[in-house]
């Protein structure tokens, strides 16, 4: 099957990493827009895959089949000076339960900023499900993805 993707997934435009299991895959799509009223220049869209590797979720020694996104936490860098911290639950109002095998959980978003720049952060999952957790909370890295002008868009 041809496509043509508006999101790349290669590097230095992609990210991705993976702790205790989970995948977690960063890219971004800059686009630019008149925000009016605004010192905001442009309105970088992103999109983040999220996946369990076929083994299950590991944690010391331990292993899960699944596991339940709690929260996350995103800093977002303009020229290299932090200008957001965002902490809260779930992402874009959903708390996606990974298997192995099922399907990735993918969700898009975006931000403004007046510069190129920079996201990394992490997502929190519990082993098992929200409703009946299967042992502590563990962090997962989202890392580092460029939020930066390409020489030319698609």
């Amino acid at each position: 099957m041809r496509s043509i993707s508006q999101f790349p997934e290669e590097s230095p435009l992609c990210s991705t990493a993976i702790t205790n299991g989970v995948r977690a895959s960063s890219v971004f799509v800059p686009e630019f827009a008149n925000l009016n009223h605004t010192t905001q220049k442009y309105f970088f869209s992103y999109s983040i895959r999220m996946s369990l590797v076929p083994e299950g979720c590991s944690i010391n020694g331990m292993t899960f089949d699944s596991c339940q996104l709690l929260s996350r936490h995103w800093v977002i860098r303009a020229n290299d000076v932090v200008v957001g911290d965002v902490n809260a639950e779930a992402v874009i109002g959903k708390f996606p339960l990974l298997r192995p095998g099922e399907k990735e959980f993918v969700y898009e978003s975006c931000t403004p900023l007046s510069s190129s720049g920079s996201i990394e952060g992490s997502f929190v999952f519990v082993p098992g499900r929200l409703a009946d957790p299967k042992g502590s909370p563990f962090r997962v890295l989202a890392a580092q993805f460029p939020l930066q002008l390409p020489d030319y868009i698609f």
